[in-house]
């Protein structure tokens, strides 16, 4: 039998921030984490968040809302960091979208 269901692939919408300087902590929480923000489209409990290829620790806020503590070593140093979704369940990916350390 064929489903006629579509499975759409997450998207990142907006995220942030875009950039912060080296070494530099951004939006900083009561624990000291730096913690960047993702609204997107099609998300869901199997969605987590790869940076450069790591999975982050993230909080899914429901609706089309994720947060995540991003760890120093990816801002200790002037560079570009890949972002993007993964579903988990269907293996889609979303669109990437960068993070630059200046």
């Amino acid at each position: 039998m064929v489903s006629n269901y579509l499975v759409e692939a997450p998207q990142i919408l907006r995220f942030g921030p875009h950039t912060t300087n080296a070494g530099v902590e951004f939006n900083v929480q009561q624990n000291g984490d730096s913690v960047m923000w993702f609204k997107v489209a099609n998300g869901k409990g199997t969605i987590v968040v790869k940076f450069d290829e790591e999975r982050l620790n993230c909080y899914f806020g429901g609706g089309d809302l994720i947060t995540c503590s991003i760890p120093k070593k990816f801002f200790e140093t002037p560079g570009e960091h890949k972002i993007y979704l993964l579903d988990t369940a269907t293996g889609l990916t979303s669109n990437v979208v960068i993070f630059t350390v200046k």
